[in-house]
């Protein structure tokens, strides 16, 4: 009788420096032996037995040991430094999706602490993403987005108001950061409003986006601009999708700072950075960085930032 075969992962809280806070996040160390053979229907399942919003499969460059990710990549940096690549994996419970925020930075911290390293690559199902970490642990990963404003989707502040009974008058606009993760931003003038936001029950639909855009994840952020200065938006938010609020949305912060910089205007170039505090509310507080860098009239790169702490490592079997 064989022993069950077993992966090593990690658990981690994202968007935090303090343990049980932030949003969970498993990461699944998957071999270079493993990686040709390991079916989706394994790496679903696996998710579903951890139940975070995200688990991650880091697939580890061979020669390795399953236990920490080693250098293997070609490329290099321009003081001639060879910069690692991992592939990456993300899993919700129901589906993989091609990237997520809180999952790369939360994986990204793991890996390059790890491998001993300041830099690196992800390269995901949406495309390479590079990542770089700061003296004090901060990861810096570059987003892919194509950013589309909504025009035709009907839900404003009527519709709100039959959801959320508690708030009326507010700023309703709807953007896709990337074809297929699209939220309805929610604009409330101070954060007592933003306390009074519930959960609900109906969910959002995404066939009544703008033609061509219309799959994927529709969720709800609310946000307050709680200050603005030193070349720095501050804002507290809420992400809700139905009767679920998500602690960090490293996505939505991006998509938020796009439409935040869309509002501001393109005709200036430079670099717009807001910091967010998300989930306050709900006791697991984040700090999540966002910076847009705009020139010749459009959004040029998105950039999420931040950190991780690591809570729970060991094995767990799989079939």
């Amino acid at each position: 009788m064989y022993p069950p075969q077993t992966l090593d992962y990690h658990t981690l809280d994202v968007f935090t420096t303090s343990p049980f806070a932030g949003n969970p996040l498993a990461v699944i160390l998957v071999p270079s032996y493993l990686s040709p053979v390991l079916s989706q229907s394994t790496k679903q399942l696996l998710a579903r037995e951890f139940n975070y919003s995200e688990t991650t499969f880091l697939h580890l460059p061979a020669p390795s040991s399953h236990r920490v990710p080693s250098p293997a990549s070609s490329s290099a940096d321009q003081n001639g430094q060879d910069i690692p690549e991992w592939r990456l994996d993300i899993f919700l419970t129901t589906a993989e999706v091609p990237l997520a925020g809180h999952p790369v930075i939360g994986t990204a911290v793991w890996a390059l602490r790890n491998a001993g390293v300041k830099r690196g690559v992800f390269v995901t199902k949406a495309g390479r993403v590079e990542l770089v970490m700061n003296a004090e642990g901060r990861v810096t990963a570059g987003i892919p987005h194509r950013v589309h404003l909504h025009e035709n989707f009907r839900f404003g502040a009527g519709e709100l108001g039959r959801q959320q009974p508690g708030l009326a008058k507010v700023e309703v606009s709807t953007l896709s950061i990337v074809k297929g993760m699209t939220f309805v931003f929610v604009r409330l003038p101070d954060v007592e409003a933003l306390g009074t936001v519930e959960l609900f029950a109906e969910k959002l639909r995404s066939e009544d986006l703008d033609q061509g855009w219309g799959e994927g994840v529709l969720m709800m952020m609310f946000y307050v601009v709680v200050g603005e200065g030193e070349g720095v938006t501050r804002l507290r938010t809420r992400m809700v999708e139905g009767m679920f609020e998500d602690p960090a949305t490293g996505s939505a912060s991006c998509g938020l700072g796009c439409l935040l910089s869309l509002k501001e205007g393109l005709g200036k170039e430079g670099t717009r950075r807001f910091e967010m505090t998300q989930a306050v509310e709900m006791g697991r507080r984040s700090e999540i960085g966002v910076e847009v860098e705009v020139g010749r009239g459009e959004i040029k790169e998105v950039r999420l930032k931040g950190t991780a702490v690591e809570i729970m490592k060991g094995s767990v079997r799989y079939e």
